[in-house]
């Protein structure tokens, strides 16, 4: 009898051997540019993800199935566009419990499953209306598939465990934790993968979803003061919480070894969608790729895509083919020997990522997020904003979803083939039907990143930012056209050595540009003309140029040094900006066409 108890118990164990552990790890707001391993920016050190990258297979164009949080982990999670299910952005939830999870789907191949960190899936709607305002424990981990979890974002979790391993007896039980955020997710999951090594015979599954470095933005140590010091602040503190997330997974992956699983553990490293920029920036980058997050263009759909597998995938593999997030429930499906799941939009990535398939896994992949849709047939992608004409960009190329590189007009079959398409896969979706209107945020982001210009069929006045003329704003003051020019009064109640200053942005100017200002003036004036590109969330110091406008009329020609493509500019007018009058300025690029204001002919 013992003898054979002894020969099922190790049946069960190779038979389990044969299945994979599985860990997802999730970061947020996580930009294209911040994983050390894709050289795009010099600044990031993620040494531990580098290496997950040489072990394993770094995908190159990885993508999320939306460019913001909730839907984003709705459709990772199920392997399903949660547009099918009434998911579509952060203001529609919950998750659905009639939708299967990769936890529930591999609990039915024995699997034990812990979930760790932000989860985002249980908002429901408060006494405002629809706007998700509060959590429901009816939507938590433990009700879509979860044996375990410690689920929360900043200070305090609820969990089934605390994190010496022990469980508790009211869970979800709420845990109060003060320290590092990112700290606190680590030692949660590496408390999860020791009670696993207590029982390897049984595979497990793992959702470790970082809350980095997503706002608020913090600065802990000893990561921060590792950072440059010369970069801006958020920068610097977007940095540390990286640095942080960046050592955890090592600690991760140093756990697996020491208890003997790493070989046959997958690990799939994915940013659930691109870096937020402007007023709302959390100092990640997207760099080279245009767009941020809210946007589906590259840079908000776009994310850091790693997956190392020792027992199964090559290292130091680079695959090009585009991938989705969709794909790691089907792949974790098909590693765990389950049935083919039909409902699954997703593909199973190892034969491809291993080079046994040399096909690319997907003929399309779709998009529909409030206002926008998006198709891409690589290596064409087709963007629609609302009711605006589509465009068609070729994302293999550099600025490729630059306002120059839209060839709409120039592939017209391409176009009519992927409107049929993506028309087709709306009218699968819950609701069907593609958006009708471009939501305004959504035209001024796609038009500051020079994707677009403004909409010629809309009244151009009332497309302008209020208190704007011709697009200029006024800063620390306010400006009105008075017989044929522009002239700026100050505002007394701006801050003390507050000069106004001049702004305008959403442009697109290809440098170097010259700067052609007809103005008159009183008095001598020490002005600048400032500068940022699609690639720099601030000014930079090095952004500058000073030059005088001389008393009485004259027309200036001032050389900017731009670099790359300018897409927000500043005038800066000097103590003498309420005696000037600006007739006309002009932002003539190397190439492309111009920005011209002209006051003279404006009556406002």
């Amino acid at each position: 009898m013992k003898t054979l108890l002894t020969l099922l118990l190790a049946s069960l164990a190779a038979h389990a051997a044969d299945k994979p552990n599985i860990i997802l790890i999730y970061s947020d707001d996580h930009g294209w540019a911040d994983l050390g391993a894709q050289g795009s920016d010099q600044d990031i050190r993620t040494p531990h993800l580098d290496a997950m990258a040489r072990d394993g297979v770094r995908i190159n164009r990885g993508y999320v199935t939306a460019p913001q949080c909730v839907p984003s982990r709705a459709g990772v999670l199920t392997g399903r566009y949660q547009q099918r299910f009434g998911v579509e952005d952060n203001n529609k939830g919950p998750l659905p419990l009639a939708e299967l999870t990769i936890a529930e789907r591999l609990k039915s191949a024995g699997y034990v499953t812990g979930q760790v960190g932000k989860w985002h899936l249980d908002l429901v709607g408060g006494k405002k209306g629809d706007k998700l305002l509060r959590s429901s424990k009816e939507f938590m981990p433990h009700a879509q598939g979860f044996d375990e979890y410690f689920r929360g974002e900043l200070r305090q979790y609820l969990a089934s465990h605390d994190l010496s391993g022990k469980p508790f007896a009211d869970a979800p039980h709420l845990v109060t934790d003060n320290r590092f955020r990112v700290v606190v997710q680590t030692e949660a999951a590496l408390s999860f993968l020791d009670r696993r090594a207590a029982k390897p015979e049984q595979p497990f599954f793992l959702y470790l979803a970082y809350y980095a470095p997503h706002v608020p933005l913090e600065s802990p140590e000893p990561w921060f003061s590792k950072t440059p010091a010369h970069l801006p602040k958020e920068r610097r503190q977007a940095l540390a919480m990286m640095a942080a997330m960046d050592e955890g997974i090592g600690q991760l992956r140093a756990k697996l070894k020491a208890t003997g699983q790493d070989q046959n553990t997958l690990i799939v490293f994915i940013g659930d969608n691109g870096a937020p920029l402007g007023k709302s920036w959390d100092g990640s980058l997207n760099t080279p790729l245009i767009g941020q997050k809210g946007m589906l263009s590259e840079g908000g759909i776009r994310t850091p895509f790693v997956a190392t597998w020792p027992a199964r995938l090559p290292a130091g593999k680079i695959y090009d083919q585009p991938v989705s997030s969709l794909d790691v429930a089907a792949t974790a499906v098909a590693a765990a020997g389950l049935p083919k799941a039909p409902e699954l939009d997703g593909t199973d990535l190892a034969p491809f990522a291993a080079g046994l398939n040399t096909g690319a896994p997907h003929e399309r992949l779709f998009w529909r997020w409030g206002s926008q849709a998006a198709v891409l047939e690589h290596p064409w992608k087709l963007v629609r904003l609302g009711d605006r004409e589509e465009m068609l960009f070729d994302v293999t190329l550099p600025d490729g979803e630059s306002l120059a590189k839209n060839q709409a007009h120039s592939r017209p079959e391409i176009v009519a083939r992927l409107r049929q398409a993506l028309k087709d896969w709306s009218d699968t979706l819950t609701p069907p039907g593609l958006p009708t209107s471009l939501d305004p945020h959504h035209e001024g982001m796609f038009a500051e990143h020079g994707v677009i210009t403004v909409s010629a069929n809309a009244a151009p006045r009332k497309q302008e930012p209020a208190g704007s003329i011709q697009g200029w704003l006024c800063r620390n003051g306010s400006i009105v056209v008075k017989d044929g020019a522009l002239v700026i009064t100050a505002d007394p109640k701006a801050a003390k050595n507050a000069k106004p200053f001049l702004a305008k942005t959403g442009l697109a100017l290809n440098g170097p540009v010259t700067a052609l200002i007809t103005a008159e003036a009183k008095v001598a004036s020490a002005c600048s003309l400032s500068w940022r590109t699609k690639e720099q969330p601030d000014f930079l110091p090095a952004n500058l140029v000073r030059f005088t406008l001389p008393a009485g009329a004259s027309e200036q020609s001032i050389a900017l040094p731009i670099d790359g493509q300018a897409i927000h500019v500043r005038l800066n007018l000097g103590d003498q900006a309420e005696g000037l009058r600006l007739r006309s300025i002009e932002l003539r690029p190397a190439k492309g066409t111009s920005d011209q204001s002209d006051f003279r002919t404006d009556g406002r």
